[in-house]
């Protein structure tokens, strides 16, 4: 947990904040903790089929997933008729380190019991059979490195789920939390593997495969650091600083990290996945000390400011234009560039910045509650609201910055705020 927003900065309008979070709650009681997802399509036998054969043979299969990314981009909605909503691990513990975040700000009952609700979901959704408690998506997943099954352990999920039982423990004092988050480092520690690059170590994305995907060695890195802080074992630290070396060596020289280390193919450099890399890292930084450390999370921060970010201070979704950058506004990226904000302040960034971040992100709610997902060229909006991809993190990285504004004098609360009272901005505002 970071301090106080400084003085200095004139934060955002605490009661536009509180009236914002306000309204997301009252959508999120209203609609649960299923939703929509934005691999819906090609969670789809047809969209399995269809990217397995892209990913094999290339443009030559073009017209095969073709139809899937116009239905995607032009009618969202469509999905509801050829799926289900689902729930999703990384979305519950994003939702319960935002409800933890609130409570701290409140202390209203009612968000601590909230967050108590998700970890109990959470725990029976672990899924079974490894050395440790685990997460993973509930789909069947086709990527590059093969079909991934539904339920398979992902390094970029439980981490979170980590993070948030840490922080229950934190906040509630329950040592039970502090065992669950000692169980899932188990897992983190022994049933992810390493390849050997460099004087580093590739953390693989699950625990069968041996990929070199650069960001799943920074929440790795993240995780094990934290791990060692709680219980002082050197193999957590030793596992950290491992993919930490593996990281800082992929680090290109004008600071930007490509996606993956192993594939041509995978060089691109996008911006939530870069806001994952510097997390990674800078979390490591703060219990491993490492000066070589702070200085790559430094460059790739001012690589980050330069290039993944428009002339007019928003959030851009790649850094080099390719056929990718018709997304013209992505709310994973606005959500990932606030909590990414709050963490390096003020070491790395400015209070500026997380203002200019908290305004942008208001400005994307809809009358509903939520937040827009996304725009694409030509104005084209997609309001279907992934839990997973990004309102459970628009809402956990708006807490933060809310528990963050301590006032003068008085609390406000928003457990019950009517949400036609809320000044919400449209969705025609953003």
């Amino acid at each position: 947990m970071t301090g106080a927003l400084s003085r200095a900065a004139p934060p955002a309008d605490r009661a536009r904040v509180a009236d914002s979070l306000a309204a997301f709650a009252g959508w999120l009681r209203s609609v649960g903790y299923t939703s929509y997802d934005q691999y819906d399509f090609w969670a789809t036998t047809y969209g399995i089929w269809s990217k397995g054969l892209y990913y094999r043979y290339g443009r030559l299969a073009a017209p095969l997933v073709l139809p899937l990314l116009a239905v995607d981009w032009l009618v969202p909605s469509s999905r509801r008729w050829v799926c289900l909503p689902k729930r999703f691990a990384i979305a519950d513990a994003h939702y319960l380190m935002g409800f933890l975040a609130l409570y701290r700000a409140t202390r209203e009952p009612t968000h601590l019991s909230a967050a108590s609700a998700l970890a109990d979901a959470l725990l029976a959704s672990s899924i079974p059979g490894y050395t440790g408690h685990c997460w993973g998506y509930p789909f069947d997943w086709q990527t590059k490195r093969g079909l991934w099954k539904r339920n398979t352990p992902l390094v970029t999920t439980t981490p979170y789920v980590f993070d948030a039982f840490v922080e229950l423990y934190q906040t509630s004092g329950d040592r039970h939390h502090l065992e669950l988050a000692r169980s899932i480092a188990e897992f983190v520690a022994n049933d992810i593997h390493d390849t050997a690059v460099g004087d580093g170590w590739a953390a693989s994305y699950t625990p069968f495969d041996t990929s070199q995907v650069v960001n799943a060695s920074a929440y790795r890195a993240a995780c094990m650091a934290e791990a060692a802080h709680l219980s002082n074992a050197d193999r957590y630290h030793r596992l950290a600083a491992g993919n930490v070396r593996f990281v800082l060596d992929q680090q290109r020289p004008d600071g930007a990290w490509p996606y993956s280390a192993d594939d041509p193919s995978d060089q691109f450099v996008d911006h939530f996945h870069t806001c994952f890399v510097i997390q990674g890292l800078y979390r490591a930084y703060r219990v491993l000390g490492d000066r070589a450390i702070l200085d790559a999370v430094q460059r790739g921060y001012a690589y980050y400011r330069q290039r993944l970010f428009s002339a007019d201070g928003r959030p851009r979704p790649f850094a080099e234009a390719d056929h990718r950058q018709f997304r013209v506004l992505e709310l994973y990226d606005h959500a990932e560039a606030l909590e990414l904000a709050l963490l390096l302040r003020p070491d790395v960034c400015t209070d500026a910045l997380v203002v200019s971040m908290v305004t942008q992100l208001l400005n994307l709610q809809t009358a509903q509650g939520h937040f827009v997902t996304r725009i694409s060229s030509g104005g084209i909006r997609n309001l279907v609201p992934y839990h997973r991809w990004a309102q459970a993190q628009a809402f956990c990285a708006l807490s933060r910055y809310y528990e963050q504004l301590r006032p003068a004098a008085g609390v406000i609360s928003i457990a019950r705020s009517p949400l036609g009272r809320c000044r919400v901005p449209s969705s025609r505002d953003s």
